[in-house]
């Protein structure tokens, strides 16, 4: 049964926000994207480009970790007698709950990082656009769903990359976006999809 992991949701938050705070020292101005800077900031941000780099972020963390969790299970089986029964599932952890919980952890790290802007909208905010307040929450949101979407994304390829066995059943259009080797596609698509959303909206708004 699909469901998130409290402990792996915790740790993945944590280093969701070290690697977008890493972006944010290392990236020139120019293409680390915040969303209230795309939203609010006058400086010279090479979109486009920023919000590519920033939505690889997350598609990044998830698969390091997907990796790092099945890396893992191999040392588990490996030196687990066949008698025993490990104390930490991680064959569970990886099948049911891993991708669901990277995706948790990126929505809300995403969320938690726009949160002054959200929760201190009047005074953050230039007052000419205090009557954009709805548009922009709906875009917020749809940003945070694209980052979502893609670690999700990363971290379906990297159980289907790193899978311990290839064998599965065959690319048909009625598996087309269920099927492992393709859902992470859509759920790229969709994270795409949701962040062009975000960025139209917050453009009208701003305009």
């Amino acid at each position: 049964m699909k469901s998130v992991d409290p402990f792996a949701l915790v740790v993945a938050l944590l280093v969701n926000f070290a690697t977008i705070r890493l972006g944010s020292y290392l990236l020139p101005d120019a293409f680390y994207f915040s969303f209230s800077a795309f939203l609010f900031d006058n400086r010279d941000l090479v979109k486009p480009v920023a919000l590519a780099i920033k939505l690889a972020t997350p598609f990044l963390t998830a698969f390091a970790l997907t990796a790092a969790v099945m890396a893992l299970l191999r040392v588990q089986r490996d030196f687990t007698p066949p008698d025993r029964t490990p104390r930490l599932d991680l064959a569970a952890l990886a099948r049911d709950q891993l991708p669901l919980t990277l995706a948790f952890a990126a929505f809300f790290a995403a969320l938690l990082m726009a949160w002054p802007y959200i929760l201190l909208w009047d005074l953050l905010i230039d007052p000419s656009l205090v009557r954009y307040r709805l548009i922009y929450l709906v875009a917020y949101f749809a940003y945070f769903t694209g980052y979502a979407l893609f670690a999700l994304a990363g971290a379906n390829t990297a159980a289907t990359v790193l899978a311990p066995d290839p064998a599965r059943a065959p690319l048909t259009w009625a598996t087309l976006t269920t099927h492992p080797l393709t859902k992470p596609l859509f759920e790229m698509v969709g994270g795409g999809v949701s962040a062009a959303l975000a960025a139209f909206l917050a453009s009208r708004a701003g305009g």
